[in-house]
């Protein structure tokens, strides 16, 4: 009898080419091109513009950093019709998410020096808020110096540039509508810190105009850092609560004059 050789006999183990490939919903896709854009973007800089954020180089990167093989024809019409629309949505998921952690990590700081001040006399409640802006201006600059905080600042950039050169509403309005969110939580980590202080904002003046010239002020300052890191040494100043030489930014000290400027002390406050 002659045996017939067992052939197509399966291996042991599946080859890499046979395993299953997970399916991922429109929404799961979208996502993460969306994410992988933004690596890109933090990679290779926003300039004035993303027009360098091509299906292509996303895609490859998304191929490189996690082994997922995305092909043009499941984005391409099933995501986004063209590229353009891709790009914009990056550049709208960078705007959105601007500005909070930032705000995270500066209203946990804030809370933290709360329980440490002394607001005992008069000249004491004046010396507790100058310390709650020193740290947490620098708590707002370590925060803000990170990869992903540098690309945002270059959003300012982008945005006038994109409103300059193509009149693009849409933009503007996505960065006035995370402005306008971002001072509501500034205005409220604000109005925090001077109750406990026993400080208010001074007649004819509103905490929202302090919170608007304080952001806009801090924009400029991280945009000039972006570019000159070493523009803005640290002073060492004696602390009024206690004698200790503390470091203080400039970012800080300027702050500490603006609030002379925008807020009094509360005649009302009983601590």
């Amino acid at each position: 009898m002659t045996t017939v050789p067992q052939r197509n006999r399966p291996h042991a183990r599946a080859s890499r080419a046979d395993a299953p490939r997970i399916r991922r919903s429109r929404e799961e896709l979208r996502e993460l091109l969306l994410e992988a854009g933004r690596e890109v973007l933090l990679t290779d800089g926003l300039g004035s513009g993303a027009e360098h954020l091509t299906f292509k180089r996303v895609l490859s990167h998304v191929a490189d950093s996690r082994g997922i093989r995305v092909t043009n024809a499941s984005v391409i019409g099933r995501i986004w019709d063209n590229q353009e629309d891709f790009q914009t949505d990056v550049v709208r998921s960078l705007v959105e998410d601007r500005g909070d952690e930032e705000v995270e990590d500066t209203a946990t700081v804030l809370l933290d020096v709360l329980g440490r001040l002394d607001v005992s006399t008069p000249e004491l409640r004046r010396a507790s808020l100058s310390e709650l802006i020193r740290v947490s201006c620098a708590e707002y600059l370590r925060t803000a110096s990170t990869s992903s905080a540098t690309i945002q600042t270059a959003l300012v950039t982008y945005v006038a540039a994109a409103h300059r050169t193509r009149g693009d509403p849409e933009v503007v309005t996505w960065f006035r509508e995370t402005n306008d969110r971002l001072t509501r939580k500034y205005t409220e980590l604000y109005e925090l810190g001077l109750a406990a202080v026993g400080y208010r904002v001074r007649p004819h003046l509103s905490l929202h105009d302090a919170s608007v010239a304080l952001s806009a002020f801090a924009e400029g300052i991280l945009l000039r850092q972006a570019v000159e890191p070493d523009a803005f040494n640290c002073i060492v100043r004696v602390r009024a609560l206690d004698g200790v030489p503390v470091e203080w930014t400039v970012f800080a000290l300027a702050m500490d004059a603006l609030a002379d400027f925008f807020t009094e002390p509360d005649p009302d406050w009983a601590g």
